[in-house]
């Protein structure tokens, strides 16, 4: 499988002290992405519709495969809800778009983010994995097609892994694909 693949934990090795609140992660809910604009705004993208100003992300960004950088763990924090789509062509139906404080993120990514809980369930370390209570193990990948990045969200482990969530972001140009897994196909 050729495919940049990162769990919660190997970011939380780059910042120990970060811990992710989540009661109860609904992925069709709870997870989204986040890309800035020209104009240095960030926008989340999410099927939660029930997200106010102040809520809490946590964000993901992870190296598509084969390049030689390192993922990072931020986080940002919700200004207000939009009333069109961010992106009119990467918008799925049921959508809601946010802008987002997003402090000294890069325009030129698409960062996961992940909806941040108010109960105490927190992330534990363990090997290379990261286990979130009630939910269990949750890994990240990405990988590119022709012309855009998918990214998916595994629950467990081995042959117990589950995609809990996929999301295909269109670039506009030709990329080298290194997805080769079929599992990156809803």
């Amino acid at each position: 499988m050729k495919h940049a693949r990162i769990s919660l934990l190997s970011i939380l090795l780059l910042d120990p002290a970060a811990i992710l609140n989540a009661a109860v992660l609904d992925a069709a809910r709870d997870i989204g992405l986040v890309v800035g604009n020209q104009s240095g705004q960030f926008c989340l993208s999410i099927a939660n519709a029930n997200l106010k100003p102040g809520q809490g992300v946590i964000l993901v960004w992870l190296p598509i495969a084969e390049e030689k950088q390192v993922p990072e763990l931020r986080s940002a924090t919700v200004q207000k809800a939009l009333m069109n789509p961010c992106d009119l062509i990467n918008s799925i139906p049921g959508d809601v778009a946010y802008i987002v404080d997003g402090g000294e993120l890069e325009t030129s990514k698409v960062y996961i983010a992940i909806v941040e809980k108010s109960a105490n369930s927190r992330i534990t370390h363990g090997r290379g994995e990261v286990k979130v209570e009630s939910l269990g193990d949750v890994t990240f990948r990405s990988c590119s097609s022709m012309e855009g990045l998918h990214f998916t969200a595994w629950s467990g482990g081995g042959r117990n892994e589950k995609k809990i969530w996929h999301r295909y972001f269109y670039l506009g140009y030709d990329v080298e694909p290194t997805c080769k897994d079929p599992s990156f196909k809803d």
